[in-house]
């Protein structure tokens, strides 16, 4: 017998696969084990040097105490004009700013105060394994909208209706998505955000990867002049920035929403991390060096993706799905074989380490992080061509 028995409120709870696998690879290699690891969903690259300087002098300075539950204000302000500067919306009130530990964090709010019992939130698949999980936190049903690889990975109206019911709450957007690099066109995008404003449906814009696209630039919501009133971008610092670890991710909608959520969070977590949002301030306020940073981690990525593809087109038996955006190759295996047992036998006999298709909603499938060093990719992708070969 079990010596607890645990709320309903988290009976069904699983560890986070991504987190697991992640470390499985980490605690290789840390054994010794020389383990390519192209699970992790972050850049494997250094913070930009001048907000990590920020963060530094805020403590040297003894900005230590507890920050406003809603962010700081010079934070709040810089992701406004962060916004206004990259997408077409010319004016954010910074009052419309919620700052959290990390998108994660954003999203549950956002999800905890707007959804409940009864209510059902639309999530195209392939997803980030979180949304369905924070979905059903938040006691309401997450139903999947499931996208096709020749159909480009995005959902199209037609999908959404197709799922639409009177309980439909809410709409997950993620471009570029997670794990596919997958971009909503800004034609779609339109026809998305115009059928939720005529169904009084709440889309939630996980908007994270927005400013790593190869292609040409993704489109934000903010960049649909006609959006409706039920429109949350969220956003954060992890990739575009390589500052996961500083765990500053924003939300920004309707201010009685971001009220609501302040709120949550007041009860919960409270502020983030004060240093960590000083570096965060920097990262979004300095729009020379920003720029400069973001362009050239687009280019390194730019090489290391077009490196990958040309890989992988040489390889039998697995076939990777041409990322417009993002960090990750979404490869499809052939010949029926589950991707989980694929991705344990890739690490087990070859030590390289990836994800399956399953937590994200499609198995049969493998993601693999190729923001990585050059030699680190190379490396990987040798040893994959010899596993399936």
């Amino acid at each position: 017998m079990p010596l607890t028995e645990f709320s309903p409120n988290v009976a069904r709870l699983e560890a986070s696969a991504t987190l697991v696998l992640a470390a499985r690879a980490r605690k290789l290699r840390a054994a010794g084990v020389p383990v390519v690891d192209l699970s992790a969903g972050e850049p494997q690259y250094p913070a930009p040097p001048f907000a990590a300087r920020a963060g530094i002098r805020a403590v040297e300075e003894g900005k230590t105490g507890y920050p406003p539950t809603s962010g700081l204000p010079e934070l709040r302000e810089a992701i406004a004009r962060y916004l206004c500067e990259t997408t077409a919306e010319e004016a954010v009130d910074p009052g419309a700013v919620i700052v959290s530990a990390g998108v994660k964090q954003s999203l549950f709010n956002c999800c905890y105060a707007l959804f409940g019992a009864g209510d059902e939130v639309l999530v195209p698949s392939p997803f980030w394994p979180s949304y369905t999980t924070i979905v059903r936190l938040a006691g309401a049903a997450p139903v999947i909208v499931e996208t096709t690889w020749d159909g480009g990975f995005v959902p199209t109206v037609e999908d959404l209706e197709a799922a639409r019911t009177a309980q439909t709450r809410g709409l997950m957007l993620n471009s570029p998505g997670n794990p596919t690099g997958a971009v909503i066109p800004p034609d779609l995008l339109r026809e998305i955000m115009a059928w939720a404003e005529r169904h009084g449906i709440w889309v939630l814009s996980d908007e994270i990867y927005r400013r790593l696209a190869y292609a040409a630039p993704a489109p934000s919501v903010f960049d649909i002049a006609e959006r409706g009133e039920r429109t949350i971008l969220l956003d954060g610092v992890s990739k575009a920035f390589c500052m996961p670890g500083f765990r500053i991710g924003y939300a920004v909608g309707p201010q009685e929403v971001v009220r609501k959520m302040a709120d949550l969070q007041g009860q919960t977590t409270s502020g983030a991390v004060g240093p960590s949002q000083h570096a965060a301030a920097a990262a979004l306020g300095e729009s020379a060096p920003r720029e400069t940073f973001v362009d050239d981690l687009l280019s390194r990525l730019a090489e290391l993706r077009g490196t990958g593809l040309s890989r992988f087109a040489e390889i039998d038996g697995i076939e990777a799905f041409p990322p417009d955006g993002a960090l990750y190759f979404y490869a499809r295996i052939g010949g029926g074989a589950r991707s989980l047992d694929v991705a344990e036998r890739l690490l087990a006999d070859v030590q390289v380490a990836c994800m399956p298709g399953e937590p994200f909603g499609s198995p049969g499938h493998l993601r693999f992080n190729f923001a990585v060093e050059p030699e680190v990719l190379e490396e990987g992708l040798e040893r994959i061509a010899g596993f399936f070969g």
